[in-house]
Formats: structure tokens, sequence, C-alpha cells
């Protein structure tokens, strides 16, 4: 029997109303296995609702930290609530996520 590890999906975003929904739901298709973290970065458009809309957890930052800041706030997410791995998957879309998940979907 395969251990089942918890895995999540950390998306930072900033501003990424147009294309954040969609990078969730490409999560929730090509990963089902993980959970979809969206770290809004403190935006000032709808990414937040658009996220939300999606499926996503969404952890709400008060004001932009960055890149590094967004991701490290989904890192500690992850080991507070134990997950086992956790993969970055940009907001914008710029990841193909048939690409980028390949060798979790085989697990």
């Amino acid at each position: 029997m395969k251990n089942k590890q918890k895995l999540l999906a950390i998306i930072p975003a900033f501003n990424e109303e147009g294309s954040v929904g969609k990078v969730v739901e490409d999560v929730k298709k090509y990963l089902p296995q993980a959970d979809a973290l969206v770290v809004n970065d403190g935006s000032n458009d709808l990414t937040s609702e658009k996220a939300e809309a999606g499926g996503a957890i969404v952890l709400n930052l008060p004001f932009n930290l960055g890149i590094g800041g967004a991701m490290q706030a989904g890192y500690q997410y992850a080991n507070h609530k134990g997950y086992d791995i956790a993969i970055q998957v940009d907001g914008d879309g710029q990841h193909d996520p048939r690409k980028r998940f390949l060798s979790f979907s085989r697990r």
C-alpha cells in the first residue's frame, strides 16, 4: 500500500484576478490530490474572491511582501497544517500544469 502524502500547491498572487481562477482550476484538474493555497499578496483587485470562487484556500496578506514573502507565508502555512510536500505554481498562469505536475500525478 502506498503512503499518502499531503500535498499543497502554493500559488502566490498579486493582482491576478484575470488568471488565478484558471490556475486554481488547473491545479484541481491535473493534481486532484493536492490542496490549492492562494497567497493573496496584498492585491487591490478581486484576486482573493476569484481564488475562493475556484475552490482554493486563501491566505490574505495585509500588504504586498513580494514573491519571497508570499512563498514564506505559504511554506509556514504548509508546515503548520502538516503538509509533506509543497510546490509553487505562479498565479499568473506561466506554469503549464501538465508539465509542472507530471511527477506528482504518477504517485
